[in-house]
């Protein structure tokens, strides 16, 4: 199985009106291409959610942590220790904005989650996704917010990520933008699935 994609994302402008702008790419991050794109290795991180796909983490985390290698985070966002069994986070206060590195995925790649939990605040974090060579490129794609469940760990819904139905590899980056004007969000375990189920 073939499907790669790398998530871009840009920088984020956090609008005062409770309507978010989406995030322009200005980041200058390296893209890339799909040449060294391959099948990734996957997993079943969620059977204890009842979930059975197989999915594959985004770079620079490790099950269980988030490392941020190859990461820009901003504004605030850095890597902090976890609590309540999690290894390393990706911490968000408001005003923060997180860009991953490029990741390969492909029109089987539609839907991804994660662990996180609310510090301060319910507002959530909304995520957004840039293809590479496509209109998103240049302006992020908003695919919706994921927010826990109070001070503990939760498993956020399932997003959309849009992927498209180019054929092949694709690469895309994902931002992370906290909402709230003086609120704080932890993300870890971003997984991508590609769609492939028992």
């Amino acid at each position: 199985m073939g499907v790669c994609g790398l998530l871009t994302t840009a920088a984020a402008c956090m609008a005062a009106a409770p309507a978010m702008a989406a995030p322009i790419d200005e980041s200058g991050m390296a893209w890339g291409d799909t040449s060294t794109c391959s099948a990734p290795a996957l997993t079943q991180p969620f059977l204890s959610a009842r979930d059975s796909n197989w999915y594959t983490l985004a770079p620079g985390e490790t099950p269980g942590s988030f490392g941020g290698a190859g990461w820009s985070l901003s504004g605030g966002a850095s890597v902090a220790a976890g609590q309540n069994g999690a290894g390393s986070v990706l911490n968000l206060p408001s005003g923060s904005q997180a860009i991953s590195p490029p990741m390969c995925v492909s029109a089987g790649y539609p839907t991804a989650r994660t662990m996180v939990r609310n510090v301060v605040g319910g507002e959530g974090v909304q995520v957004f996704v840039a293809y590479a060579g496509t209109k998103t490129q240049s302006q992020a794609q908003n695919v919706g917010q994921v927010h826990g469940q109070g001070a503990g760990w939760s498993l956020s819904s399932p997003l959309n990520i849009h992927p498209g139905n180019m054929a092949g590899w694709q690469l895309v980056r994902f931002t992370f933008v906290p909402g709230g004007k003086s609120s704080d969000f932890q993300l870890y375990d971003f997984w991508v699935d590609p769609k492939m189920r028992y």
